[in-house]
């Protein structure tokens, strides 16, 4: 009978320590930050690159994502981001919209760039790099991801950004509107007030829509050369800049 309540005794015990709240020492005193960025695949990144060729919009919010190492506390908790430009000002290519800070009970944060839309962008591809610091609320734990194939920085972030395209989208097709030029492309845009998007997506940019861009797009052109002719105001943009010839939507 001793014995038993002998078991029973130091079964309880047992169970009251397997009961007890337990963390690693170590991550319940960190207090850290890196940049955790992803791509589509989920592969941590240390670089973006962003075009405004198919934006409506003159601006472009680039959340940049702020991971915390450690238990979050309940208030706001400053965070110390650098954010500097070889090729780009503030308040001219970007602002910085908010402060860095990791908000009371949160184990993330976006910290917002974003970027304007300047005429230079579509001759010159700019660039802004954001590094974090560590500081008298957090410190810098880890530095790298090792991943396969790559070791990427999780300190450092660069964002790449232009108004320029590096290839025809998806959905233009030369044997019906022609031979792709970034011109003819915001021209369309603009005169049948399209979202350029869309010309990323092949269920958007129909055959049937191709058709009619082409149609619309040639009769347009043809109506502000009458213009010209004429010396009555025209779209300097319904022509090619080189030559001086109207714009060609078609074979």
């Amino acid at each position: 009978m001793k014995l038993r309540q002998i078991i029973i005794a130091i079964t309880g015990l047992l169970l009251c320590i397997g009961c007890e709240e337990r963390n690693p020492a170590l991550f319940e005193d960190m207090s850290g930050v890196y940049f955790n960025n992803r791509s589509a695949t989920m592969r941590v990144v240390d670089s973006l690159d962003i075009t405004f060729v198919y934006e409506k919009e003159d601006y472009v919010d680039v959340p940049v994502k702020i991971q915390l190492l450690g238990r979050p506390e309940q208030y706001d908790r400053p965070v110390s981001v650098s954010v500097h430009s070889d090729n780009a000002s503030q308040g001219v290519d970007f602002t910085l919209p908010q402060e860095p800070v990791m908000p009371a009970g949160a184990s993330e944060a976006d910290y917002v760039v974003r970027l304007l839309r300047t005429d230079a962008l579509k001759s010159e591809r700019k660039s802004v790099s954001l590094a974090i610091h560590a500081n008298e609320h957090f410190e810098l734990p880890v530095t790298e991801m090792v991943q396969i194939g790559d070791t990427v920085s999780v300190l450092a972030f660069d964002i790449f950004f232009s108004d320029m395209f590096t290839k025809a989208p998806a959905a233009w097709d030369e044997n019906l509107i022609g031979k792709f030029t970034q011109q003819k492309f915001e021209l369309i845009c603009d005169v049948l007030d399209m979202d350029p998007a869309d010309f990323n997506d092949a269920s958007v940019i129909t055959l049937a829509k191709l058709l009619y861009i082409s149609s619309e797009m040639t009769s347009y052109v043809k109506g502000e050369a009458e213009k010209k002719a004429a010396g009555l105001p025209y779209d300097e943009n319904a022509f090619d800049p080189q030559t001086g010839l109207p714009l060609e939507f078609g074979r």
